[in-house]
């Protein structure tokens, strides 16, 4: 295939490629450095190209391989302290998970009978079987599920309602 005829592939197929480009990395200044490394690194295999349609859709790949690597530069060139911020919100996280904690630990200490506390202790923080508990209290598992139940309900009310 001649020189011209990758030149002539490119004038036809431009207008489809420049909206892919700047489709994918979102800047016009973008958009014309990758569709002028697409066309560069075509050119350095123009003497492999054998059709027209071949010409056209190795531009089409590679204006879209060159608006990919862009991105992926954009993206490496990022500062550093981006990469901080992450860790910094965890840190902020586990600080409010565990001053949530201690929130519903205050609830269940003052709103909760010694036997509800008891209950709801082994169950959510110990893990225990319904059975075992009722095994431990002398209580029937219904009814160590209606005291899990209404310290939970409790608990959730009260902490509702002060976040309000």
């Amino acid at each position: 295939m001649e020189d011209e005829s990758l030149i002539a592939a490119f004038n036809r197929i431009g207008h489809r490629l420049r909206r892919t480009a700047l489709r994918l990395t979102g800047s016009r200044d973008d958009t014309d450095d990758a569709l002028q490394e697409a066309f560069f690194r075509l050119w350095r295999h123009r003497h492999a190209i054998t059709s027209h349609e071949q010409a056209e859709k190795m531009l089409s790949a590679a204006v879209r391989n060159a608006g990919i690597d862009t991105l992926r530069e954009r993206a490496r060139m990022q500062p550093t302290t981006e990469a901080a911020e992450p860790a910094a919100r965890e840190d902020e996280e586990r600080a409010d998970m565990a001053d949530t904690l201690a929130h519903v630990t205050r609830l269940i200490e003052g709103a909760l009978t010694e036997q509800q506390r008891r209950v709801l202790y082994l169950r959510d923080r110990d893990g225990w079987d319904i059975g075992d508990i009722a095994e431990r209290y002398g209580i029937s598992e219904a009814n160590v599920r209606m005291i899990l139940s209404r310290a939970r309900r409790t608990v959730r009310d009260l902490y509702r309602k002060q976040q309000l």
